[in-house]
């Protein structure tokens, strides 16, 4: 599991908690505590967003470079074919 998918949920968690918590808090606290709250629920959740968007760009670039490593292997595979056919090599084992 990468750091960004473990921040993402600790993340997710404590937003849940957070909200949770707003839920069931009485009305009848003080409004500051209530304000306070909702300022960090609030900032949890631009902080989960951006944890999505930076965790799907990493899955992005993990396929697109997965994809590249592919296609090198390939034409190194083809190469070396090609090496072992110049000298007389075929066959042999790598």
């Amino acid at each position: 599991m990468s750091a960004l998918t473990v921040a993402e949920e600790r993340a997710t968690s404590a937003l849940s908690k957070l909200e949770r918590a707003l839920a069931t808090r009485s009305p009848a606290g003080p409004d500051h505590e209530r304000d306070d709250l909702e300022r960090d629920r609030d900032l949890l959740r631009v902080e989960c967003d951006t944890l999505r968007r930076q965790l799907a760009a990493a899955e992005e670039r993990g396929a697109r470079l997965a994809a590249i490593v592919g296609q090198v292997e390939g034409r190194l595979d083809g190469a070396i074919t090609q090496l072992d056919e110049l000298t007389g090599e075929q066959g042999a084992a790598r």
